[in-house]
This record gives C-alpha cells, sequence and structure tokens, in this order.
C-alpha cells in the first residue's frame, strides 16, 4: 500500500530503538522492524536502517521529499519532530488509490550511522482519526535504546 522509502532508498538493519505501536494498533516486533495495524487498517513501521551514503538530517529530508514527489504524492503537511531528545523531520502526503485517497507519513530521524525510519499509512479518513495517536508514538519513541521494547 505505502511507498517504502526504506526499501528503495536505504539498506542494511540494525537492532531497533525502544519503542511502541500507537495505542490500539495490533503488533508485530521482529529484529528487523516493528509493523502494527489498526482496526482500520492504519499501518505503522519503524525501522533502523545504515545511513548510507552517510548524510545529515537536512540531506535525508530533501531527498526524501523530492522522491515523495516525483512519485506523484501531494504534500500536505511537514515539519521538525523530536523524539527523545533527537530532533527529526516528517512529511505527509496524500495519493489516490482506486476510488479512495490515502496519506503516507513518513518520520526521519538522523543517528550518526543509523536513520530511525518511521512509516505510517492508510486510508485518508481512518489515518486522520488515529493521527494524534500515531504522532505520540512517535514522539515517546526512545531512539537511543536498543534491542527491545
Amino acid at each position: 500500500m505505502a511507498l517504502l522509502l526504506a526499501g528503495g532508498l536505504l539498506g542494511g538493519c540494525t537492532p531497533l530503538p525502544r519503542s511502541a505501536a500507537p495505542a490500539e494498533f495490533a503488533t508485530y516486533e521482529s529484529t528487523e522492524s516493528l509493523q502494527a495495524v489498526s482496526a482500520e487498517r492504519v499501518v505503522y513501521q519503524l525501522k533502523r536502517l545504515e545511513n548510507k551514503p552517510f548524510a545529515a538530517l537536512a540531506f535525508w529530508q530533501v531527498a526524501l521529499r523530492e522522491r515523495l514527489l516525483k512519485a506523484g504524492y501531494v504534500v500536505t503537511g511537514e515539519g521538525a519532530i523530536e523524539a527523545s531528545g533527537h530532533k527529526g523531520y516528517y512529511i505527509e502526503t496524500t495519493a489516490p488509490r482506486g476510488t479512495a485517497d490515502y496519506t503516507y507519513l513518513v518520520a526521519l530521524f538522523v543517528q550518526d550511522k543509523n536513520l530511525i525510519v518511521i512509516e505510517s499509512a492508510g486510508e485518508l479518513t481512518a489515518y486522520k482519526a488515529q493521527r494524534e495517536k500515531i504522532f505520540a508514538a512517535i514522539t515517546a519513541s526512545d531512539l537511543a535504546g536498543g534491542g527491545g521494547r
């Protein structure tokens, strides 16, 4: 459903930071990602990836935005976000899929050799109903913690 930026631009995983899924989302955790879904089929995923090519947040912010725009997404919101004292960037986009519009969120944090990529996507109305919980989960993430929740 969602464009997986993490798979398209980035590669190589290391242990996850401590994080929880948004409230009332069912979760699946592996060593490579935390995945969750709401009853309304809004998905949420957190991955830690290698910062390759090695770059600062400003680079990844531009790269992410340009990639989404070139893919046909329409930016509906973007800005700074913070989690456990780490500054990051988020972008929200929309795109039609069949007869419905879908929202796709990517939040990105750079930690030296690692990138923390958090994605969420769902049908526009369902996503909006979960948006507050999604942002609460992102900002409550312990990005410095490793391996385990």
